[in-house]
C-alpha cells in the first residue's frame, strides 16, 4: 500500500510537470538548433565552422549540444514542432522524477517529495523550453541521486554507468561542468562531516564528471566554450546571463527563502534533542554540510547568473524535501510517546492526505486546461507559437530580394538561417562563441551614433536590415535616413534598405518617411521626417502625401498633422499617381464635408471624380450631392443623387431615393439611363 501512494504521489507530481512543459513553442534558439542537427545528419560530422553567417562564415564554431540537436531534428522530423515539444517534455519530466527519487534516498516522505518537485518545477517553469540544458536537468537529477547514496560502496559496474550518463551529457549541453561543481562541493562537505570515505567517492565521481566533459568532438575545447560564456556577457549584454533580481525573477527568491526556512527551522528544532543526546561537533549543520553545500553553491551560480536558478531549484529539492521531513517527524514525536514512534514508524501522510495531495497537483495541471477548452481554446496547444518571430516582416524581405547580405537581431537570425541556409546567410544568430569578440563587442555597444553603425555596416557590406522587436531595440535609431531608406513598418517590426542604385526604384515604391529616436525611459520613438533626403527617389507630393499616412497612423484619431500633410500633396495638380490623387482628394473631401465646409469639399470632390470613373467613385459622389445641399444647390444635388439611383450600392440607391424625395425631385422617366461619372 505504502508503494501505492508513493508512486500516486509521484505520478501526480509528474502530470503537472508535464503539464508546465506542454506549451506552445516560444524558444527562438530551436529554430537554429534545428537547423545545426539538419546539417549534421546530413554531413555526418560536426559544422566546424559558422556556416550559417557572412558576418563571420570562418570561425570556429564549438557545438557542445550536438547530441541533442541531432534528437530534436529527428523529433522534428518525425512529428513537426510538436514532436520537439514532447521530446523535451520526456527529458524534464525524466529529469523531475529521478529528483523524486533523489529526495526518497535523503529520507523525504512521499508527499514531501512530490511537493518539493512540484515547487522546484513551478520555479524552474521559465526554462522548460526546447534548448538543450534541459538535458543537464537530467543530468543534475542523476548527480543528486548519486549524492545521497555516496556512503555505500560503488561496484564498477555503477561506476561505468555513471560515467556514461556524465558523457552523453557532456556531448549534449556543456552544464555537465555543474555535475562537477554539486560532486566537489559534496566532497568538501563529507569532510567537513568527518566521512573521508563517502569525501573520496565524490572526488571520485567528480573527476569522472570531469573527464566526461573531455569526451567530445571538441574535446578540451569545452574549456574554452565556457571560458567564453563568462567573457562575452560583459562585452555583450545576454538578458539569461544576468544577475538575478527580486523584480524579475521572484520566483526563485521565494523559493530560496522558503527552502532556507524549512532548513534552519529543522535545524534549530532538533537541536536541543541532539543536546540530550549529547552530540558530537559534528552535528547539525556540520552533519548536513554534504547536502548545504552543494545547493549552496547551485544558488550562488544562479544568483550569479539567473540561466541557472532553475538548476538551483532542482539542486535543493532534495534537501528541502528531507529537511521537511524531519521537521514533521519532530512535530509528531512531540505530539505522541517515544514509544508510540518506535512502534508505528512514520511513513507519510494518510490514505486521505495522499488522495487529496494528489488531486490538488493534477487539479493545478488539469485546471488551467479546461478552462481553455470551455473558452473555445485548444485543451492541448503544442505548436509554434506565432508571434516568436515577425513572419509578415520576413515575408516582405524575401518577396523583395532583401535577404542577401541583411542585417538581423539574434533570434530573427535563428529563424532566417533555419528557414533560408543556404540559399541565404545572416548577420548573426544566438549561438554566441561561433562569433568573434569584436562582432559582440559591436553589438555590445549602447553608445554608438549613426555615423559608426553605419561604417560598421559597410565593413560588413551590408545592404538591408530587418529588426524586430522594434519598441525596445535602441539600434532601429541607429539608420541614418540619408543612408538608408524605411521601406517596412508594421507590427513590432522596421526593414531598412540601404540607398544604393539597384534599390532605387524599390525604394520609391515602398519608402516611409520616418526616422526613429531611442531613449530608456520611452523606447523607440517614431520621429516623421519632415523634409525629404536629398538622395530618396520619391517626389516631393508623394512624400507629404506618405508623411500624411504615417501623421494618421501615429496620432490615433487627430487629423491635423495628416490633413495638412495631405494639402499639401494635392497642391500640385496631377503630382501624385492618378488613382493616388482621387483617394486623396475624395477623402479630404469627405473630411471638409464633415467639418461643414461646403466650398472646400465641393473643390475637392470635383478633383476626385475628375479623376476617377470607377464603381468605388459612388460614394465620392454621393458626398459631393449633400455638399451641393449644404450650399443650397438643390438641383445639382438632384443630379448626383439621380446618378446614384444606378448604383450597385443598396444603401447608397435607398438613400438617393430618400434625398430625392426630401428635396422633392424625382428621376426624369425619359432620361437616358443613369451612369455613375
Amino acid at each position: 500500500m505504502f508503494k501505492v501512494r508513493t508512486a500516486c504521489l509521484l505520478g501526480a507530481s509528474l502530470v503537472l510537470v508535464a503539464s508546465l512543459c506542454l506549451q506552445p513553442v516560444t524558444e527562438s534558439d530551436l529554430f537554429f538548433r534545428l537547423k545545426v542537427g539538419q546539417q549534421i545528419l546530413a554531413d555526418h560530422h560536426l559544422m566546424g565552422r559558422n556556416l550559417f553567417s557572412f558576418t563571420a562564415p570562418d570561425h570556429p564554431d564549438l557545438d557542445l549540444a550536438w547530441l541533442f540537436e541531432v534528437a530534436a531534428a529527428l523529433a522534428f522530423r518525425a512529428g513537426g514542432f510538436p514532436g520537439v515539444v514532447w521530446l523535451k517534455t520526456a527529458l524534464v519530466v525524466l529529469a523531475l522524477a529521478v529528483a523524486f527519487i533523489a529526495c526518497r534516498r535523503r529520507g523525504a516522505s512521499p508527499p514531501a517529495a512530490a511537493l518539493a518537485v512540484a515547487v522546484a518545477a513551478w520555479i524552474m517553469r521559465d526554462r522548460f523550453v526546447e534548448r538543450p540544458h534541459v538535458v543537464s536537468f537530467v543530468g543534475e537529477a542523476v548527480v543528486l541521486a548519486a549524492l545521497a547514496d555516496l556512503r555505500s560502496a560503488w561496484p564498477g559496474r555503477r561506476v561505468a554507468l555513471f560515467a556514461a550518463v556524465m558523457v552523453v551529457w557532456a556531448n549534449a549541453h556543456a552544464g555537465v561542468f555543474t555535475g562537477g561543481l554539486l560532486l566537489g562541493s559534496a566532497a568538501v562537505g563529507w569532510w567537513i562531516a568527518g566521512d573521508r570515505r563517502a569525501a573520496r567517492r565524490a572526488v571520485v565521481l567528480g573527476g569522472v564528471a570531469a573527464l566526461a566533459s573531455l569526451a567530445t568532438p571538441v574535446g578540451p575545447g569545452v574549456i574554452r566554450y565556457l571560458a567564453l560564456h563568462v567573457t562575452l556577457p560583459r562585452i555583450h549584454t545576454i538578458d539569461e546571463f544576468r544577475s538575478a533580481t527580486w523584480r524579475s525573477d521572484a520566483p526563485f527568491f521565494v523559493g530560496v527563502a522558503l527552502g532556507a526556512a524549512i532548513v534552519v527551522t529543522s535545524l534549530l528544532v532538533a537541536r536541543p534533542r541532539r543536546q540530550e543526546a549529547g552530540a558530537g561537533p559534528r552535528s547539525g549543520a556540520m552533519a548536513l554540510a554534504p547536502e548545504l553545500l552543494p545547493v549552496a553553491a547551485m544558488v550562488a551560480l544562479g544568483l550569479a547568473s539567473v540561466r541557472f536558478a532553475a538548476d538551483a531549484a532542482l539542486a535543493a529539492a532534495p534537501l528541502v524535501a528531507a529537511r521537511a521531513t524531519e521537521l514533521v517527524r519532530l512535530w509528531r514525536q512531540r505530539r505522541g510517546s517515544p514509544r508510540e514512534i518506535s512502534a508505528a514508524p512514520i511513513q507519510g501522510a494518510s490514505a486521505a492526505g495522499v488522495a487529496g495531495l494528489g488531486a490538488l497537483l493534477v487539479g493545478l495541471a488539469l485546471g488551467p486546461r479546461i478552462a481553455d477548452a470551455r473558452a473555445g481554446r485548444p485543451f492541448l496547444d503544442v505548436g509554434l507559437d506565432r508571434s516568436i518571430v515577425p513572419w509578415d516582416a520576413i515575408r516582405f524581405v524575401d518577396q523583395n530580394g532583401l535577404r542577401e547580405r541583411m542585417y538581423n537581431d539574434f533570434e530573427t537570425g535563428s529563424y532566417l538561417a533555419f528557414e533560408g541556409y543556404p540559399r541565404a546567410r545572416v548577420f548573426v544568430d544566438p549561438r554566441l562563441p561561433a562569433y568573434p569578440e569584436d562582432l559582440h563587442r559591436l553589438l555590445g555597444d549602447f553608445d554608438l551614433d549613426r555615423e559608426s553603425w553605419d561604417r560598421a555596416m559597410q565593413r560588413y557590406g551590408v545592404q538591408s536590415a530587418l529588426l524586430a522587436y522594434a519598441g525596445v531595440n535602441r539600434r532601429v535609431a541607429w539608420w541614418d535616413p540619408d543612408r538608408w531608406a524605411l521601406v517596412y513598418r508594421a507590427g513590432d517590426a522596421r526593414v531598412f534598405v540601404r540607398r544604393l542604385p539597384r534599390w532605387s526604384a524599390f525604394i520609391g515604391a515602398h519608402e516611409i518617411p520616418a526616422t526613429f529616436r531611442f531613449t530608456v525611459e520611452t523606447g523607440a520613438e517614431t520621429l516623421p521626417l519632415d523634409a525629404r533626403p536629398a538622395a530618396s527617389p520619391v517626389s516631393d507630393c508623394e512624400w507629404r502625401r506618405r508623411l500624411g499616412d504615417l501623421f494618421f497612423d501615429l496620432d490615433h484619431g487627430k487629423l491635423d498633422r495628416a490633413r495638412a500633410a495631405y494639402a499639401e500633396a494635392l497642391a500640385a495638380p496631377r503630382c501624385l499617381a492618378a488613382p493616388d490623387e482621387a483617394s486623396l482628394a475624395a477623402w479630404l473631401g469627405a473630411d471638409a464635408l464633415a467639418a461643414k465646409s461646403y466650398d472646400r469639399a465641393l473643390s475637392y470632390l470635383d478633383r476626385a471624380l475628375s479623376l476617377s470613373a470607377e464603381e468605388g467613385s459612388a460614394q465620392t459622389l454621393a458626398n459631393r450631392a449633400l455638399a451641393y445641399e449644404g450650399l443650397g444647390r438643390a438641383g445639382e444635388a438632384a443630379r448626383d443623387w439621380t446618378h446614384l439611383l444606378d448604383s450597385r450600392s443598396p444603401t447608397l440607391v435607398q438613400l438617393a431615393k430618400s434625398r430625392l424625395r426630401l428635396l422633392g425631385a424625382s428621376p426624369p422617366s425619359d432620361s437616358a439611363p443613369a451612369r455613375i461619372p
